[in-house]
């Protein structure tokens, strides 16, 4: 099988810890060209699946394949400065290690894969990261330490870091969790510019919210209790017999704008253009 355009390739994966199955044969491919949401409940394994597919977590069985090579057989941070990373778990050790840091040290940092600045950066890579904090509407978090900011701000700009980062796969998890409605939208619409700049590098978002799936967004992996139950091009997945499968309850969907909203069954959509 050759991999020439395959950034990202789960192969009969399952994951356990303690005495919990939480991956349960999880086949998965992502390609250049594509763009993927991980959809489904709280608790249902999607951010296990991204930290088994970076190698943070090794895998019960199966295999994985990160953007060139085999987990197995690749120098693993070597390969991960490739990768455009945003988790909680970064903004926790950012968090207690990192918390002097302003915003633009943040950004900054991605271009260099690493947590903090260790050489001096090129007037070209500070301007791109003040570019990157005003397309998020952060400009005014330059100077802010880490410790300082709203759970809300150092997701913005840890989602600058990713965008900093040279890097042939993005993957975001969670990205808006903590963010109000108003910010939720600004980020959206920045990585919906971030897929059109590089429309090839293969960009995966990781939420419980099908909202928040935007338009760029080309392919769908569902999950419920640590299984795929659907996955593929988005318009053939995100339908109401998917979505109740995921969610358990009965709902309704509702397109709109190239977005997809669901509201239980029986209830009304209310959804205006503003």
């Amino acid at each position: 099988m050759t991999h020439d355009t395959v950034r990202l390739q789960l192969d009969s994966i399952h994951y356990r810890r303690a005495e919990r199955h939480i991956l349960k044969g999880i086949d998965w491919r992502v390609r250049e060209g594509e763009h993927w949401a991980v959809v489904g409940p709280n608790g249902c394994g999607k951010t296990s699946l991204m930290m088994v597919a970076t190698g943070y977590e090794p895998s019960s069985a199966g295999e994985v394949y990160l953007v060139s090579g085999y987990i197995r057989e690749i120098t693993l941070p070597a390969v991960r400065r490739e990768v455009g990373f945003v988790s909680s778990q970064l903004t926790e050790v950012m968090a207690q290690h990192r918390r002097a840091a302003t915003g633009l040290e943040t950004v900054l940092s991605g271009r260099y894969a690493s947590l903090g600045i260790y050489e001096r950066p090129t007037p070209a890579a500070l301007a791109e990261a003040r570019r990157t904090l005003r397309r998020l509407g952060a400009a005014h978090l330059e100077d802010v330490p880490f410790g300082k900011m709203s759970t809300g701000q150092r997701q913005i700009c840890l989602i600058g870091r990713c965008f900093m980062a040279r890097s042939k796969l993005m993957i975001l998890d969670e990205p808006c969790a903590g963010l109000d409605l108003a910010t939720r939208e600004v980020v959206l619409r920045a990585l919906s510019a971030a897929c059109a700049r590089r429309p090839n590098r293969p960009v995966v978002l990781i939420t419980h919210h099908p909202e928040e799936i935007m338009p760029a967004i080309t392919h769908v992996l569902l999950m419920r209790d640590g299984r795929a139950i659907a996955q593929g091009p988005k318009d053939a997945v995100l339908t109401h017999a998917s979505l109740e499968a995921a969610y358990g309850l009965p709902l309704r969907v509702v397109r709109q704008d190239g977005r997809v909203w669901i509201v239980p069954r029986g209830g009304k959509a209310r959804l205006r253009r503003t």
